[in-house]
């Protein structure tokens, strides 16, 4: 017997109930790009909207390695990213709760809820910003 958590059912409402109170947003994904020689450089990929909320870092999000008071913690609802998960590589673009400013937030440390509603992380801010 399956449950609600193995489909896309509770995805799917949360993400109708939720995209009116997230703000407006964007993923910029990120792919690895061999280069002669070897290398890698990453390569951003044209943004997509999303839905995304800004907030204050959790607890253990600030007993993590390298955080600093410009981090955020981002929720961003899955329902509104086509394609594969989100990747420590990729970026979201949106509203820095503190300053109204837009900003460029890379992400660390992602999770997922058990309904696949949202992605949760940490947001550092790209020195692009």
């Amino acid at each position: 017997m399956s449950g609600l958590l193995g489909t896309d059912a509770l995805q799917g409402i949360f993400g109708s109930v939720l995209s009116s109170i997230y703000e407006d947003g964007q993923l910029i994904r990120v792919v690895m790009q061999w280069q002669p020689g070897g290398t890698e450089i990453p390569v951003e990929q044209p943004p997509v909207a999303c839905k995304v909320q800004v907030d204050v870092c959790t607890e253990a999000m600030r007993q993590q390695e390298g955080y600093s008071d410009t981090d955020v913690r981002l929720l961003v609802l899955q329902s509104t990213v086509a394609g594969a998960d989100l990747t420590s590589d990729d970026i979201i673009v949106a509203k820095d709760f503190r300053t109204g400013d837009w900003q460029r937030w890379k992400l660390y440390g992602l999770t997922q809820d058990p309904a696949r509603a949202y992605w949760e992380m940490r947001g550092i801010r790209d020195a692009n910003s």
